[in-house]
């Protein structure tokens, strides 16, 4: 036999997230607003955030002055207070043109023979081969080129073109009496690359159709664009103040966002911002392909021994494998360096900046002091002129203007050693932030066996009882960007038992029908025409990945780092929260990592530790047959679910100190009845 198939597949979509502009409403700290005082006669000044008031001394009128009471410290502001005063904590916002339309054309062909070597031995083999001719898209602007090409990622699929698949299979009767029978076989089987990874990769490329952040910033308009470009001013509608420097931004301010519709001109599209002189403090995102990608396939293999036991009593044993290699799996290219940006922060916080000291590691330079300096733990540069210290490099929308401000080229000597003194940078601009690229690299395996016992219908009933031990493992869940590896920088170490691993499973399923039984009494009538149908499935639980629910390990995302295996009273450095208990963890307890650890904030625990509950399920069918006349008659069914009752654990919390507790359930018992009329 051969053949083939040809598809054209045209594909028309848009990508408008966030086009109506986000902000977010946090708490914020009473020093943005409350500034250092000054030194007032002999009462010295007091830090941000503090107040008291200075008087003369009513012991010694011509003594020096001193505060009158205690000092206060002003509490934060809650959320919603910052959005009754209008100081989002920031806004994201897409622009550009989010629409795409392409084609993708596949071609199939296959050739397969059955040759009978024996009477009692069929070999079954053949080849397929297929190709995609996949969409593959030029980026807007030479920056975005370069940058790509330096990253290893492009917009579209790349195109695969050596997809051959063999398969064989033989079945075998040893002795030739149609009593046992030996099947086994092997195939190579390439699935279909997703379109929607050509569709992102193109819109959400950074350029075209970007999303960007702006931070909480002091409202008004008197640092020109540089400063006025934040948050409050957004919300506010401050911006639409010629005075800002905004207009090639396009800003709305009877809307508070930014004009989105393709055919307005923004400097957010196209790395613009970087000509007007607007230093973004986080650059946009992209979710491109990696240049390496490959097209996935599988390794099937499959051997089943088939008994028949006489009575119409059958057993057949099986072992399958399924071995996937160049899975998709989204890893972050430009990740950030979690060494360096830690190194910077020890050395900002040394020389006392106001944002390591309040925000941390990735708050270094956003304090409202100087962006730059030297301590007694070295030099460091505010994080988002080296873009966060990612493999990137230096942020290229800062360095106009850190070259035109008054002690700006310091700071651009500064983040150009530090950029060679870790290695970071690749030659040529980068003006991206994370780019999720989907990766080509991962892989997985399934080892399954199972024994099946099965009673062909006669005597009134029939049944199958099946039982599976099974091991799935992988490095690669989906492609959703919070399934993204934990460590970009080591993405193997995510390799461990899969979330769709059941390690065990039986199933028993029967029907028994009483038939028609003889005589005319009322017995007999009563008791024919029953149907008894039970099916009974008990099953291990399966993984779930548990998750710290902070960044812990300084890449920017809280959502795939996982807490390490820590001891009875372990206490985390950098939050003070203390250890917890855990019966899946190896050493009983857990704990979030830290970025002060030597693991940088890895987490230790392996991925998908986590073990649902198992299940057990019971429904039951009893139908009745109503017979009127030879050619009508009437079913009446009742079917039950979840027979027993039983609470089966649908899902569970993730989170490291409340993983295990049941958040979703499987249906209660239930029943069902139907008349189904027959003629």
């Amino acid at each position: 036999k051969f053949g083939g198939d040809f598809n054209y597949i045209p594909v028309t979509a848009d990508f408008t997230v966030n086009f109506g502009g986000v902000y977010n409403f946090s708490a914020l700290p009473a020093s943005l607003f409350l500034p250092a005082t000054a030194a007032n006669g002999s009462c010295p000044a007091l830090p941000a955030g503090q107040l008291s008031v200075c008087v003369p001394n009513p012991l010694n009128p011509t003594g020096p002055p001193l505060y009158q009471g205690a000092t206060l410290s002003v509490p934060a502001f809650s959320s919603l207070q910052a959005y009754g005063m209008g100081f989002p904590h920031d806004v994201t916002q897409g622009v550009g043109n989010p629409h795409d339309s392409f084609t993708n054309k596949t071609i199939g062909a296959f050739l397969q023979d059955t040759w009978r070597l024996r009477s009692n031995l069929t070999l079954n083999y053949g080849v397929r081969y297929d190709v995609e001719f996949t969409p593959t898209f030029n980026p807007i602007t030479a920056t975005s080129a370069a940058a790509e090409k330096a990253l290893g990622i492009q917009e579209g699929i790349p195109r695969d073109y050596n997809n051959v698949a063999p398969r064989i299979g033989i079945a075998w009767d040893p002795k030739g009496d149609a009593k046992t029978v030996i099947r086994a076989s092997y195939g190579l089987f390439y699935d279909h690359p997703l379109l929607g990874l050509a569709f992102d990769s193109d819109v959400a490329d950074g350029a075209q159709a970007p999303q960007f952040g702006l931070l909480f910033g002091a409202p008004g308009c008197s640092g020109g664009i540089a400063t006025s470009v934040n948050a409050v001013n957004a919300f506010q509608g401050i911006l639409a103040n010629p005075a800002c420097g905004a207009g090639a931004l396009n800003y709305l301010p009877a809307e508070q966002r930014f004009n989105p519709t393709p055919n307005a001109s923004s400097a957010f599209v196209g790395q613009q911002f970087i000509n007007i002189g607007l230093p973004m403090t986080f650059l946009p995102d992209g979710f491109p392909v990696a240049r390496s990608f490959q097209y996935a396939y599988a390794n099937q293999a499959n051997l089943t021994i088939e008994r028949d036991l006489g009575h119409d009593f059958g057993l057949s044993l099986e072992y399958n494998f399924n071995g996937g290699r160049h899975l998709n799996r989204p890893i972050d290219s430009n990740p950030v360096i979690a060494t360096a940006l830690l190194a910077n922060y020890k050395a900002a916080l040394a020389a006392g900046d106001a944002g390591a000291k309040a925000g941390g590691p990735q708050a270094v330079g956003l304090g409202g002091g100087p962006v730059c300096g030297s301590g007694p733990a070295g030099p460091w540069v505010a994080n988002p002129i080296l873009n966060f210290f990612r493999k990137g490099g230096l942020n290229p929308s800062w360095v106009p203007l850190l070259n035109t401000v008054p002690g700006g080229t310091t700071c651009l000597a500064l983040a150009n050693s530090l950029q060679s003194q870790y290695g970071l940078g690749l030659g040529v601009p980068i003006p991206f932030n994370a780019m999720g690229a989907n990766y080509a690299n991962g892989t997985s395996s399934y080892n399954g066996f199972s024994a099946n016992l099965k009673k062909r219908f006669s005597n009134k009933y029939e049944f199958l009882a099946s039982y599976t031990w099974s091991h799935a493992i992988d490095d690669s869940t989906d492609l959703e960007t919070p399934l993204s590896v934990q460590n970009a920088l080591n993405p193997n170490a995510d390799r461990s038992t899969s979330i769709f691993d059941q390690r065990h499973r039986f199933v028993f399923s029967a029907v028994y029908n009483s038939g028609r039984l003889g005589g005319s009494g009322f017995f007999n009538k009563f008791f024919s025409d029953w149907t008894f149908a039970p099916i009974v499935e008990v099953a291990s639980g399966r993984r779930f990945d548990i998750l710290a629910g902070e960044d812990s390990n300084l890449d920017t995302r809280s959502s795939n780092d996982r807490p390490s295996i820590a001891t009875a009273g372990q206490v985390n450095p950098c939050t003070g929260e203390v250890a917890v208990a855990s019966k899946d963890s190896p050493s009983g307890y857990l704990l979030p990592g830290c970025f002060l650890d030597s693991s940088l904030g890895n987490g230790t625990l392996s991925r998908n530790a986590g073990l649902r509950p198992w299940t057990l399920f019971s429904d039951l069918r009893v139908a009745r047959k109503i017979r009127f006349t030879e050619r009508w008659n009437l079913d009446a069914i009742m079917d039950v679910f979840n027979l027993p009752n039983r609470y089966n654990v649908k899902d569970v919390n993730s989170l490291w100190n409340a993983q295990g507790a049941p958040t979703a359930a499987f249906d209660p018992r239930q029943f069902q009845f139907a008349l189904k009329l027959n003629w």
